[in-house]
C-alpha cells in the first residue's frame, strides 16, 4: 500500500469567518457528496494539536507529578483536571456550533492522550504485571475506558448549564404562578437527586459488566490463538458453549444495567405530564383559578426543564462512567514496572575513565574519558517474588565490547532468568546491575507480528538496503526469500502462522541485528534451527556481525563454547563456576559431566519423532511439493482491506427482526410503540388546553371570542356550582386515567 500523500488541513489557514461558520470544511463535504463516500486519501493531515506525542507527554508529566506529590494516594482524575485546566469550561461559553466542534475536538485530544499514557505504561510493565493482566483487559482499557473521557468532556458543561437553567426557570415560575411553582421546583429537585443516585448505581453495575466482558474477551483471545489445537481435537462445540455461557451472563448484566437507566428515562420523559398533574391537582383541590395563560407559561417552562433534566441525567451518567473508567486505568497505571530504567547507566557513569578496555591487537589497558559500553552484574539475590522459592544467587561478572559470554546449565537452573534480571524483568533485592549502552533482548519464544517479513525485521527503523542485506545474509534468510513468491514482502500472518519455528527464530534474530545495539542478550536462539543453520548463524551473526558488541548467550549448543571468552555455569540459580572453556575443561570434572549430560539430552531429542504440530507451519513454506500452491495463496492473501460502500441494506434490519420476535410482530410492535407515544403526548397537551380554556370560560376571562366560544361560555357560565364541580371532576378524572 502506497503511503498517503501529505494534504495539509485548510483549518490551519482559515480566517475568522471560515472558522466561525465552518466553511473551511465545505470542499471535503462536496467531495463526499460527489463520491457518495470518503476515502483515506481524501482526508486532511492531522492537526498539530492532535499529535499523540505532545498530548501524551503533557498528561504523563502531570500524572508523574501527582504521584510524586501524593505517593500514598495518586489520582488520575486530579492529573487529568490539571492537564485540561479551565479550557473545557471556557469552551462551554462559546456559541452552540463552535461549542460542539471545540468540545468534540478537545475530547478526542484527551482520548488520544489516555491511549498514549496506557501504551507507554504497557512498555514499562514488568513480566509479572503482564502475566496478571489479560490481553482482553488491556483491550478494554483502550476501546472502552479511554473513550469515556471523550464522552464525559462532551457533556461536562451541561452539568452547570442544566443547573443554571433549572434555577432560572424556577425564578420565572415563581414570578408567574407564585407558590404553585414550589410543586414543580420540588419535583425537579427530587428528580435531580434520583438521577444522582441512579448514576452511582450505574457505576457499580458497569464494573460488573466490564468484569464479565474482560472474561469474554480473554477467552475469545485464547481460543483464536489456539485455534489449531481446537480444530485438531474437535473442541469447537465445547468452546462454543463456554463462550455462549459467558455471553449470556454479559447480556444479563447489561439487562440489569438497563433497569435503572429505564427508570431514569421514564421519570425524565414523564416529567411534564407528572408535574402538570400535581400542579393541576393542587390548584383543583384548593380551588385556585387557572386558565390558558397559566397553561401556556407552564408548558413552555416545563418543556425547557424537561430537556435540562434529561441532559443533566445524561451528563451525570457519562461523568460517573468516566470516574469508574479512570479508576480502572489508574489501577493499571500503578502496576509494577520493570527496573530496566535504573539499570541503564547514566551518561556520567559512562564517561568514567576506561580502566579495562581491550585493545584488539595487543590487549593493553587504555585510560580514556570517552564513553564506554559495559555490563556490570553483582547479583546477590534476585527473584520474581520476595519470598519466592526460586532465587538467583551470587551472579557476578563483567562484560565489555567483544566479549561473548555463554551461560550453560541443566534445565530449570535459571539461565533465562539471568537475562531477565539484566533487562529488569526480575527485580533484585541485593546487589547491583548496570548496563552501559543500548541493549537488545531476544526471548526464547520468537515474537512475530502480523505484517510482512521486511517490516518485522525493520520494526519501525528506516530501511537501509546494505545493512538489510548483511542482516539477511547473516541469518540465512536469503534462501527462504527465494522460495517465497513475494520474498521479504510476504505476509507472515497472525503471530507468524505462515512461518516455521526456525524461520521465526531467524526473523527474530535478524530484527535484533538490524537494531545495532551495544549489548545483546540472546536466550537460546539456536535451538529452533538445525545444526547446519545454527552453525551459520553462530559464525556469521554472533561471531562476525556482533564481534564488537557485548554478547551474552544462553545455549545448549556445547560445540560453540570453545569460542566464548567466558563461560558461566549455573546450578539451582547459583553461579557455581566461571572461566574460559580450556580452564573449565582442565580444572573441573563437574563441567565435563555437565557437557556429557547436555550432549546426551540432545541425542535423546533427536531420536524422538518430530512433533506433527511443529511440522504443519513449516510445510507451508519449505515443502517443494506444495511450493507453487503456497506461493499463490500467499500472493492472494496480500490484498488490501476493502471497504463496503453505500447504506445499510434492508436485509440487515430484516435479519435482526427475524432473530428477535419475528418480522411482522417486530414491525407491529415498533409502529405501535411510536404511535402510542405520540398519541399520548398529543392528547395530553390537547386535554390540558381544553381544561384551561374551560377554567377561563368559567371566569369570563376571554374577550372578542367567536360565536362558538360564546356559546360554550354561556353553557359553562350557566352551570351552578354542583354541575361545574361534576364537569370539572370529569376533566380531572380523564386526565388521571
Amino acid at each position: 500500500m502506497a503511503p498517503k500523500q501529505s494534504k495539509p488541513s485548510p483549518f490551519l489557514k482559515a480566517n475568522t469567518w471560515s472558522r466561525t461558520f465552518h466553511s473551511w470544511i465545505s470542499k471535503l463535504l462536496d467531495e463526499s457528496h460527489q463520491q457518495k463516500t470518503l476515502n483515506l486519501v481524501d482526508l486532511y493531515d492531522l492537526l498539530p494539536e492532535y499529535e499523540s506525542i505532545n498530548l501524551t507527554e503533557k498528561l504523563e508529566n502531570h500524572w508523574f507529578d501527582d504521584m510524586r506529590h501524593h505517593p500514598d494516594n495518586p489520582n488520575l482524575f486530579r492529573a487529568t483536571v490539571r492537564t485540561m485546566g479551565w479550557q473545557p469550561f471556557l469552551i462551554g461559553c462559546q456559541f452552540i456550533p463552535q461549542f460542539y466542534f471545540s468540545i468534540h475536538g478537545y475530547g478526542a485530544q484527551m482520548r488520544v492522550a489516555y491511549h498514549g499514557l496506557i501504551y507507554r505504561k504497557i512498555l514499562r510493565l514488568s513480566s509479572r504485571s503482564l502475566n496478571n493482566m489479560s490481553s482482553g483487559e488491556i483491550v478494554n482499557l483502550f476501546s472502552n475506558d479511554a473513550g469515556q473521557i471523550e464522552m464525559a468532556l462532551q457533556s461536562i458543561n451541561f452539568l452547570w448549564i442544566a443547573l443554571l437553567d433549572i434555577m432560572t426557570m424556577a425564578v420565572f415560575f415563581w414570578y408567574f404562578v407564585n407558590y404553585i411553582a414550589c410543586i414543580a421546583i420540588g419535583y425537579t429537585l427530587m428528580l435531580i437527586l434520583l438521577v444522582s443516585l441512579i448514576g452511582s448505581l450505574l457505576v457499580y453495575l458497569r464494573r460488573k459488566v466490564l468484569k464479565v466482558t474482560d472474561e469474554r474477551v480473554k477467552t475469545m483471545s485464547e481460543i483464536i490463538k489456539s485455534m489449531r489445537i481446537v480444530k485438531l481435537y474437535c473442541w469447537e462445540s465445547a468452546f462454543e458453549k463456554k463462550i455462549r455461557s459467558i455471553r449470556k451472563r454479559e447480556i444479563i448484566q447489561h439487562a440489569l444495567r438497563l433497569i435503572p437507566e429505564t427508570i431514569e428515562l421514564l421519570f425524565s420523559n414523564t416529567y411534564v405530564c407528572v408535574t402538570f398533574f400535581m400542579m393541576y391537582a393542587a390548584m383543583w383541590s384548593l380551588d385556585i383559578p387557572f386558565d390558558t395563560r397559566f397553561f401556556t407559561v407552564a408548558t413552555c417552562f416545563l418543556t425547557h426543564l424537561k430537556f435540562s433534566i434529561w441532559i443533566f441525567g445524561s451528563s451525570i451518567r457519562h461523568f460517573v462512567n468516566y470516574l469508574a473508567a479512570a479508576r480502572r486505568i489508574q489501577t493499571f497505571l500503578l502496576l509494577d514496572e520493570s527496573d530496566r530504567d535504573r539499570r541503564l547507566m547514566s551518561e556520567s557513569d559512562r564517561k568514567l575513565p576506561m580502566d579495562r578496555i581491550r585493545n584488539d591487537e595487543n590487549n593493553i589497558v587504555l585510560n580514556s574519558t570517552k564513553k564506554i559500553v559495559k555490563v556490570e552484574c553483582r547479583l546477590q539475590r534476585a527473584a520474581w517474588e520476595h519470598d519466592g522459592l526460586f532465587k538467583l544467587k551470587n551472579i557476578i561478572f563483567d562484560a565489555y565490547p567483544g566479549d561473548l559470554i555463554c551461560i550453560i546449565g541443566p534445565v530449570g537452573c535459571g539461565k533465562s532468568s539471568i537475562l531477565q534480571s539484566l533487562t529488569g524483568e526480575i527485580p533484585y533485592f541485593d546487589g547491583k546491575v548496570r548496563l552501559g549502552g543500548s541493549f537488545c533482548y531476544l526471548p526464547q519464544e520468537p515474537w512475530i507480528f502480523s505484517s510482512t517479513i521486511k517490516k518485522n525485521i525493520l520494526f519501525g527503523k528506516d530501511f537501509d538496503p546494505q545493512l538489510f542485506q548483511r542482516v539477511v545474509s547473516a541469518t540465512a534468510l536469503g534462501a527462504d526469500f527465494a522460495q517465497l513468491s513475494c520474498g521479504m514482502n510476504t505476509l507472515v500472518g497472525d503471530q507468524g502462522v505462515m512461518l516455521s519455528g526456525g524461520q521465526k527464530a531467524r526473523v527474530n534474530m535478524a530484527r535484533a541485528l538490524y537494531r545495532d545495539a551495544d549489548i545483546y542478550l540472546l536466550d537460546d536462539p539456536l535451538s529452533a534451527v538445525d545444526v547446519k543453520v545454527s552453525k551459520h548463524i553462530f559464525e556469521r551473526s554472533i561471531k562476525n556481525f556482533l564481534c564488537d558488541k557485548i554478547c551474552i548467550l544462553v545455549t545448549h549448543q556445547i560445540q560453540f563454547l570453545e569460542d566464548a571468552t567466558k563461560i558461566i555455569v549455573l546450578e539451582n540459580g547459583e553461579m557455581v563456576q566461571t572461566g574460559t572453556y580450556d580452564e573449565l575443561r582442565a580444572n573441573s570434572s563437574s563441567f565435563n559431566r555437565l557437557l556429557e549430560n547436555i550432549h546426551q539430552q540432545k541425542q535423546e531429542q533427536l531420536e524422538c519423532p518430530i512433533n506433527i504440530l511443529r511440522r504443519l507451519p513449516s510445510r507451508c513454506l519449505t515443502s517443494t511439493e506444495n511450493e507453487n500452491g503456497d506461493a499463490s495463496s500467499l500472493r492472494d492473501s496480500q490484498t488490501l482491506e476493502t471497504k463496503e460502500k453505500g447504506s445499510v441494506k434492508s436485509s440487515v434490519y430484516i435479519a435482526y427482526l427475524r432473530e428477535g420476535v419475528g418480522i411482522f410482530l417486530g414491525v407491529f410492535i415498533l409502529i405501535s410503540m411510536f404511535s402510542f407515544r405520540e398519541v399520548i403526548y398529543v392528547v395530553h397537551g390537547w386535554w390540558l388546553a381544553r381544561w384551561s380554556d374551560d377554567e377561563g370560560y368559567r371566569r369570563q376571562n376571554f374577550n372578542n371570542c367567536t360565536t362558538m366560544i360564546d356559546q360554550k361560555i354561556n353553557i359553562i357560565s350557566s352551570m351552578n356550582e354542583t354541575q361545574w364541580n361534576v364537569y370539572r371532576n370529569s376533566r380531572f378524572d380523564f386526565y388521571c386515567g
